[in-house]
């Protein structure tokens, strides 16, 4: 068998290993991401931040895997030669309309999983922070709080800065010692 355009297919190939790949990436971002979400939720602190970033890779992932089933495709294609030309019209409209809804599932798969995440958060007794209060260069972040007052506490702002697990720990540990400090001064003050 001759390959008429060596190039070519090597680049589908390289193309398409590339999406592969990216695509397993992602998926394993992720599930890394969900997981710490999770166990934001269960955790029970007193503060904590939810990314709705991962709410649009499910999306981007659907679109690679478009993109490695067209670019596998149009390979094959080239190595079948003139017998399977039929199929390429056929399957560059299969994947034009696929793209077009995995980028819908773009957006749609952020609002439905932050909407998801929220009403979570909210089950279990948080409240969103005002907006301008905490975390203000972070865009796709909320932080939620169990006593409205945290949002507000300046040391609270120095300590979360990214929205981190570690910071949400951090202010955990805060939160506790202030309200040790205020049952030692109780006691201090009845007794």
């Amino acid at each position: 068998m001759k390959i008429n355009k060596p190039k070519a297919v090597a680049y589908g190939a390289g193309i398409t290993l590339f999406c592969g790949v990216f695509a397993s990436v992602l998926l394993w971002i992720l599930q890394s991401d969900w997981q710490s979400q999770r166990e934001q939720l269960q955790s029970g602190q007193q503060l904590i931040v939810l990314s709705y970033s991962s709410g649009y890779i499910p999306g981007v992932i659907a679109g690679l895997a478009v993109l490695a089933l067209l670019f596998s495709g149009l390979t094959f294609l080239l190595l079948a030669g003139e017998k399977a030309k039929t199929f390429k019209s056929t399957l560059i409209r299969f994947c034009s309309i696929a793209v077009l809804l995995s980028l819908g599932g773009v957006f749609g798969g952020e609002i439905y999983l932050a909407n998801n995440w929220d009403k979570q958060a909210l089950n279990k007794g948080y409240q969103p922070c005002p907006v301008g209060t905490l975390l203000l260069n972070r865009v796709t972040y909320t932080a939620w709080v169990k006593n409205e007052a945290l949002c507000y506490n300046s040391d609270i702002r120095r300590i979360i800065s990214r929205g981190t697990p570690e910071e949400t720990k951090q202010v955990e540990q805060y939160w506790q010692a202030q309200q040790r400090q205020r049952e030692a001064r109780l006691k201090l003050q009845q007794g």
